[in-house]
C-alpha cells in the first residue's frame, strides 16, 4: 500500500462500517421475513451494543 492510498481499516471508521453492514443485514432479514434482533438494530443506529454470547 502506498501513502496515497486511502486506508479503510482505521479505528475511527470501524463504527461506520459496522453500522453499514448492520443496515444491509437488516434489509436482507426483512426481505426474507426473518426476525431482526434488537442488538442488530442498535448497531445500525450507531449505539454501543454487545452481541449475544453465541455470536462472539
Amino acid at each position: 500500500m502506498t501513502t496515497t492510498e486511502k486506508r479503510t481499516d482505521r479505528p475511527a471508521e470501524r463504527p461506520r462500517v459496522a453500522a453499514a453492514a448492520a443496515r444491509a443485514s437488516i434489509a436482507l432479514r426483512e426481505r426474507t421475513g426473518r426476525e431482526v434482533p434488537q442488538w442488530l438494530r442498535d448497531t445500525a443506529e450507531g449505539r454501543p451494543t454487545t452481541p449475544p454470547a453465541d455470536l462472539t
